[in-house]
């Protein structure tokens, strides 16, 4: 019964989501359907982990916080196009990929242990599934709102 519920929440904000960007598309920008997907994220992983609103409030500033300092690693690391590197470009590009990999590592240590601060271990233990369920959710609604978009071809 609860996975239904959360399941119709997800379908209703999606379908929020769309008919917003339909309505008023110089209005709605990347920005903010940035911050709606963030808000669906966050309702979908507190469900999922099952948080009393104490854990709630104690967990989603640090999640928050490692999110940003993921995504600055990430933008910081972006790979570069290897088809015409030297073997020495080429060592200097795995070497550097190695390192924003120890990197992103070293991060997700430090914030699973803050992590574990506010949240019992196993409810921690489902947080990286349920990350991927709503990553697989949001792929799935919007390969579905594309190919309703798309129509038929000729």
């Amino acid at each position: 019964m609860k996975m239904k519920k959360l399941f119709t929440c997800m379908i209703l904000m999606t379908l929020s989501l769309i008919s917003i960007a339909q309505n008023n598309p110089e209005k709605t920008n990347k920005q903010q359907l940035l911050e709606k997907i963030e808000a669906q994220r966050s309702a979908y992983i507190t469900s999922k982990l099952d948080m009393t609103s104490e854990e709630s409030a104690k967990f989603w500033p640090l999640y928050n916080e490692y999110s940003r300092k993921r995504m600055e690693l990430k933008k910081e690391n972006k790979a570069q196009n290897t088809d015409n590197l030297s073997e020495q470009e080429s060592r200097m590009e795995l070497d550097e990929q190695i390192e924003s990999q120890e990197k992103a590592l070293a991060l997700k240590k430090s914030y699973y242990e803050k992590f574990k601060a506010v949240l019992p271990a196993a409810k921690l233990a489902k947080l990286e599934s349920a990350e991927q369920e709503f990553r697989r959710e949001i792929l799935r609604q919007i390969k579905e709102r594309n190919k309703s978009n798309s129509g038929p071809h000729r």
